[in-house]
């Protein structure tokens, strides 16, 4: 996981970042974070922080994901296990 800063307004720009359908992160300090998750061709995900997170996933443990629901058109619920 690495970490970037973009500012408010380059986040309006790109609205194409904010992937949940009704909650935008925090605005209004001038600048929000970026959380990546893989680098490249194993880039994983690419979102803006709406709140707390680890500094590695080192600190969590393995994950594995159990079921993933289909909840709508474009919603799933996807259960997570922490095996470690």
């Amino acid at each position: 996981m690495t970490e970037e800063w973009i500012t408010d307004e380059a986040l309006l720009a790109n609205p194409g970042l904010v992937k949940t359908m009704s909650v935008m992160p925090p605005m209004g300090q001038g600048r929000i974070r970026l959380v990546r998750i893989g680098q490249g061709a194993d880039q994983i995900d690419l979102q803006p922080c709406g709140g707390t997170h680890v500094a590695r996933t080192a600190e969590i443990g393995r994950v594995e994901i159990g079921k993933i629901e289909k909840k709508g058109r474009q919603n799933r619920r996807v259960s997570l296990s922490l095996v470690d």
